[in-house]
């Protein structure tokens, strides 16, 4: 189970160690949004940074901590668990790319959500509680300024959508390109 374990974990290490190596050219100039340990069995064994969302680890901390061998061929670096598993630069960035394609369509599914449930439940609701408060002045007014605010948001989240689903055209070429 520990051999498993270790295993999940160097993979996801890899996907952000590896692809640090791979897109190193895009990454120059960047902010570094964040700063993560890797620990194993709570002992500390690296630095992973966080830039764009991803996380970059040290390739070498990594395959170390892990038992995993290590051994570079020209620009490759290819780490090897039990003789058996070999995880590229470019294996690990199309796994990571995969991973970031899955989580923009989970963006785009809960959004998609969100705009349906206010649209068909939520604002008919405070439309029609707005007409039953029409003679009341003040709770009238609150109810449409608040039907007004859930449509703006819907504009917002529309607009959310449309760069979510750019963000996912970027992945598919990223991975297209890889694949090719």
């Amino acid at each position: 189970m520990k051999k498993i374990i270790s295993g999940v974990i160097a993979g996801v290490l890899l996907i952000g160690g590896a692809s640090a190596f791979a897109a190193s050219n895009n990454l120059i100039g960047q902010k570094v949004q964040g700063l993560f340990s890797i620990e194993k069995n709570g002992a500390k064994i690296a630095d992973a940074v966080i830039i764009n969302g991803s996380a970059y680890a040290p390739v070498r901390s990594v395959a170390e901590a892990t038992g995993a061998e290590l051994t570079i061929e020209g620009k490759k670096i290819i780490m090897s668990v039990d003789g058996k598993t070999t995880i590229t630069p470019k294996s690990a960035l199309l796994l990571n790319l995969n991973s970031q394609r899955d989580q923009v369509i989970r963006e785009i599914a809960k959004r998609e959500a969100g705009i349906q449930n206010i649209e068909s439940d939520v604002i008919p609701t405070h439309e029609q509680l707005a007409e039953e408060l029409a003679n009341n002045g003040t709770l009238g007014k609150q109810q449409l300024g608040l039907v007004e605010s859930l449509k703006k948001q819907i504009v917002e989240m529309k607009s959310e959508l449309v760069t979510l689903n750019q963000q996912l055209v970027e992945i598919d070429a990223k991975i297209a390109d890889l694949l090719k």
